[in-house]
């Protein structure tokens, strides 16, 4: 793989009986060990938003900046503190993450993990995500 890719990401999000999923295209690069996938979500009524995704051996950080601006990091059998900022206010987010795999060779393949979401304290939800990266 050259050193930046054009890419078609696949984002499979569970919570409950509730599925939705996300496609984009977007560049793939490497740098030392690290992955990182840069794309821009569609635009919504919350306006654009570009995501950096940041894959490494145990951690996956995604970075939304934008209209909406976010972080939020997953380490398996680990609590982070995120965030979720709009226009209306931000938002204290706790991330507890129960496991996180990945069949994925230098960021083209498959990385699963599921979660417990808390905001402001309060359990937002369970969410399982699945994350497909494939060469155009």
């Amino acid at each position: 793989m050259t050193a930046k890719a054009r890419v078609r990401i696949r984002i499979e999000s569970r919570s409950g009986s509730e599925t939705t999923v996300q496609k984009a295209r977007g560049d793939l690069y490497r740098k030392g060990n690290h992955t990182y996938i840069r794309y821009e979500e569609e635009p919504n009524e919350l306006g654009r938003t570009v995501t950096l995704i940041k894959l490494e051996e145990n951690l996956i950080r995604i970075v939304r900046q934008g209209d909406v601006q976010a972080e939020q990091t997953f380490v398996a059998g680990e609590k982070r503190i995120g965030y979720y900022q709009t226009p209306q206010g931000r938002l204290e987010l706790e991330i507890e993450t129960h496991e996180l795999k990945s069949e994925a060779e230098q960021g083209i393949g498959i990385t699963r993990w599921s979660y417990d979401l808390y905001a402001s304290g309060a359990h937002a939800g369970a969410y399982r995500i699945k994350l497909l990266i494939q060469e155009e």
